[in-house]
């Protein structure tokens, strides 16, 4: 671990002379994430494992570095984020008016409820930020150290994932806490709706598993199935029922009826 850290030092030195002072948080996160991958490979981990460990290397990261810059930078992405949205739309909104057309008052209701949304889900946004980044930071690196004869195992079929069947029993938990009005804006609030999408994340996960599953016991086409998977990316009610299906066969193991 001693080479690890030096060259984790010696990274942020250099980060910090070639670019600047804001460039030591990303090194910093993708340094640590590095050595996490590295001492996860050495010790044979599955990449599952890895992934799940460099995810939750990520999301501190992302959440420390969020809590400085709003506390000590006076900058808040999340919120500059959505100002630039609200701009964007009311710039759209006044195209419209220059052309004749009149927005409706529900449209107008519409986004602003979305970018509320957008502020009560940031924590889901962080979790999701940190997987596709580690995701990303194993894609490359493992490559590399295939070509450096490095042992990297492989990744298990995906249609043999599946998550834990307590996760069903916090879902169930979840849907009988929705029920009882809660103030917007509270922490009890926020915890269950970032918790409920959280979990509709990972049951579409699971449905999509369980559609890989079901296609290689029937040999359908690859290209059938990808092709399908990216129709289902782009119709959301599509995604919907995949979830239902997830929750259905981690329920009742689909998998042992095929």
């Amino acid at each position: 671990y001693a080479y690890a850290l030096l060259l984790l030092v010696a990274s942020l030195i250099i980060s910090t002379l070639i670019g600047s002072l804001l460039s030591l948080p990303v090194a910093l996160m993708f340094g640590t994430a590095g050595i996490a991958i590295g001492v996860m490979l050495a010790k044979n981990k599955s990449r599952y494992m890895i992934l799940l460990t460099s995810a939750l290397i990520f999301l501190m990261n992302i959440v420390i570095d969020y809590v400085i810059s709003v506390k000590f930078l006076q900058m808040d992405i999340i919120q500059e984020t959505l100002s630039a949205f609200r701009q964007s739309f009311e710039t759209a909104m006044q195209i419209m008016k220059g052309m004749g057309q009149t927005p409706t008052k529900q449209l107008q209701e519409q986004f602003e409820q979305g970018l509320e949304l957008i502020k009560y889900v940031t924590p889901t946004l962080f979790v999701i930020a940190a997987f596709l980044l580690a995701y990303a930071t194993m894609a490359v690196s493992i490559p590399i150290l295939k070509r450096l004869k490095l042992p990297v195992g492989t990744w298990p079929p995906f249609r043999d994932f599946t998550l834990p069947k307590n996760l069903l029993w916090c879902y169930l938990l979840v849907l009988v806490i929705s029920f009882i009005p809660l103030e917007k804006g509270t922490f009890a609030y926020l915890a269950v709706l970032n918790v409920y999408y959280l979990l509709q994340l990972l049951f579409i996960v699971q449905g999509f598993s369980f559609l890989y599953y079901a296609a290689n016991k029937k040999n359908v086409p690859k290209g059938i199935v990808i092709g399908g998977t990216i129709l289902c990316l782009f119709l959301p009610f599509l995604l919907y029922l995949i979830a239902i299906l997830g929750i259905i066969d981690l329920g009742f193991d689909l998998r042992k009826r095929i």
